[in-house]
């Protein structure tokens, strides 16, 4: 499968929250945004380890259980239990895939555009450092990415630079469906793949590492603090733009068989130095996000994708 191939993801699951906009948050934020940076989990597991063609479509179910940070800086954190369906296509002008919706603009030479996704889940009302303050809906981003290859054999084995610009909004279900810009977001990474050094053991890894930056109105719907919320403990604060941190991840994928893979995730968060970082609200500058992943092949064509 070429690094040129398009894809598009389609998922459907169901968490133990009952709240649409928790689903969405999930979705995103755990398959896209919170999981190995410009690509999903998913995306790192899709296909043997080994480098055998792989079908023209398949389905199955894939399970995940991640801890993860309400937002950047937070020092209370959630786990979460998703199961997940899902469908790949492998066309040649069109994928359905794990791998996040994905279009391809441009090719030339080394360059190459997408399409970049990310999210946080929503912010629970419980929140401590937020008493009395409203809880904050699920964030999607979307915008365009840019690729510049310093090395590739397709998408499993891969060295390349990565520059997103998305934008954002909050989507919130809790009177009809709402939605608001909050802002633009764009982070610099660099990203390796591998599915070839473990290739006896199949086994794939990823390890990627990355600055944030966003502008004022982004940071200012996680860390903004209003005069009618400022209490003794917990002064006004406007957020202003610039820096939002550095990360580091890493993800493996072991193939216990044909249909069956295993894998675990990582990613440290920094913000120390970041343009909230003395918001009330922040009450850590390291984070630690942590993942797992069962993922089974339920079925899958005769004709091999091109």
């Amino acid at each position: 499968m070429s690094r040129w191939n398009r894809s598009l993801t389609l998922l459907v699951g169901q968490s133990c929250g009952s709240l649409p906009s928790l689903l969405l948050g999930l979705l995103i934020g755990l398959f896209i945004g919170l999981l190995p940076g410009p690509r999903s989990a998913l995306a790192a597991a899709e296909g043997a380890a080994s480098s055998a063609p792989l079908p023209l479509w398949e389905y199955g179910v894939a399970g995940a259980a991640a801890r993860i940070p309400h937002y950047r800086g937070s020092d209370e954190y959630s786990s979460y239990l998703l199961p997940l369906p899902y469908f790949v296509y492998r066309g040649e002008a069109l994928q359905a895939g794990r791998e996040g919706l994905r279009g391809i603009f441009f090719r030339r030479g080394r360059w190459e555009s997408d399409l970049s996704l990310a999210g946080n889940p929503p912010v629970p009302g419980d929140n401590t450092a937020r008493d009395g303050m409203p809880g904050l809906d699920a964030l999607v981003e979307a915008g365009p990415a840019l690729r510049y290859y310093l090395f590739s054999q397709g998408e499993r084995d891969a060295f390349f630079f990565q520059a997103n610009l998305r934008a954002a909004w909050s989507v919130g279900f809790d009177s009809g469906l709402e939605v608001g810009y909050q802002g633009l977001v764009t982070d610099f990474g660099i990203i390796y793949r591998d599915s070839r050094s473990l290739q006896a053991q199949r086994i794939r890894f990823h390890l990627s590492t990355g600055l944030q930056f966003a502008d004022s109105r982004f940071h200012e719907y996680f860390y903004e603090v209003a005069e009618d919320y400022a209490t003794s403990d917990r002064p006004a604060y406007r957020a202003e733009a610039g820096y939002g941190g550095l990360q580091l991840s890493g993800s493996i994928f072991k193939e216990l068989t044909p249909r069956l893979q295993l894998g675990g995730y990582a990613r440290w968060i920094a913000s120390g130095g970041a343009a909230f970082v003395d918001s009330p609200l922040v009450g850590t500058e390291h984070n630690l996000v942590l993942g797992a992943m069962l993922i089974v092949q339920l079925g899958k064509s005769a004709e091999i994708a091109r």
